[in-house]
């Protein structure tokens, strides 16, 4: 029992200076994105009258975003009879979203897959299609929310992304089949002699997922709970900047740009998501430099928010301990 209670201080110390060096990193890539953007100065200047009111919105908005999210996750775990405290589940959620700003490529889902066995039990079969739909819930909201935007834009809008359809796309596209292929060979190769337990695992929890209607309404509303939070916090980046959203503009600047983080092969996105949306405002005849520093001061503030969900969450166990 001591050797066990030993190995697991160990592994909790390597797990906290892994995040801090995760968030340092993910600070640094913010960093760099806003000096490559070529307006830095206008943005450092942007950025320094910014409300601090709402920039408290904001990290509170950034807070709550990782609890919707994970009590979602939750829900969905205990739909193929698998527990796992609120608590245990918002410390993966946080965990999983700073190794995915600090890694290329698209790591997050299976890092919380691996952390949820390594850390609670709970066998990669298992968790795999609750991942899944997760990403295929949020995907879904975004596709909603940017198809409505499109709509209220116009056909202006549409020339626009039929524009964008270029040669970088198509790269994108074409490297996206390949990091897909590839992650396939490797998990099939790594999986070979758990295959047969690990594809039976996986068929079940579907099974139960889908055929689960106690916790289906609730999944969905905290999905919409996560895609309105997500849209009201660039709204309240942009206004603590002196930049006024209406819904078309928030629909556009919030939905497009999160869908290409999702397939972004870059660390959370970094560059791409900012990028989008200088290009949007440049379409919808917004203050480019406004909406970039406002997409600056979203993306430090998300990520501001993520150690302090896991300082709050240190706090709460301590106290319950000492109760």
């Amino acid at each position: 029992m001591a050797g066990q209670a030993a190995r697991t201080a160990i592994r909790g110390e390597r797990n906290r200076r892994l995040l801090v060096g995760l968030f340092w990193g993910a600070i640094l890539l913010a960093g760099i994105s806003l000096l490559t953007t070529g307006e830095g100065a206008r943005i450092v200047q942007a950025l320094t009258g910014a409300r601090l009111s709402l920039i408290g919105v904001l990290l509170l908005i950034g807070i709550m975003l990782p609890v919707i999210h994970a009590r979602r996750w939750q829900l969905m775990l205990r739909a193929i009879s698998q527990e796992l405290p609120l608590t245990a589940a918002v410390e993966l959620t946080v965990t999983s979203s700073l190794i995915n700003y600090a890694v290329p490529g698209y790591v997050g889902s299976p890092a919380k897959g691996l952390l949820a066995r390594q850390t609670y039990g709970i066998g990669l079969g298992r968790s795999v299609p609750t991942l899944a739909v997760e990403q295929a819930l949020d995907a879904l909201a975004l596709v909603i929310g940017a198809t409505v935007g499109v709509i209220l834009a116009g056909p202006a809008s549409l020339s626009w992304l039929a524009a964008s359809f270029d040669r970088s796309l198509a790269v994108m596209i074409a490297l996206l089949l390949v990091f897909g292929l590839s992650a396939f060979l490797v998990a099939g190769y790594l999986l070979r002699r758990r295959a047969r337990y690990f594809v039976e695992a996986l068929i079940a929890s579907s099974r139960m997922l889908a055929n689960n209607r106690q916790h289906r309404t609730a999944i969905l509303l905290l999905t919409l709970a996560r895609w309105v939070a997500d849209s009201a916090t660039i709204w309240v980046a942009a206004a603590a900047l002196g930049v006024h959203l209406g819904a078309t503009a928030l629909l556009l600047l919030t939905n497009i740009p999160l869908l290409l983080g999702l397939v972004s092969p870059f660390p959370g996105g970094v560059g791409l998501r900012e990028g989008a949306m200088a290009a949007i405002a440049g379409m919808i005849n917004l203050t480019i430099t406004g909406i970039v520093a406002a997409a600056v001061l979203h993306r430090a503030v998300m990520v501001a928010a993520l150690p302090v969900v896991l300082g709050l969450i240190r706090v709460a166990k301590w106290r319950a301990a000492w109760r």
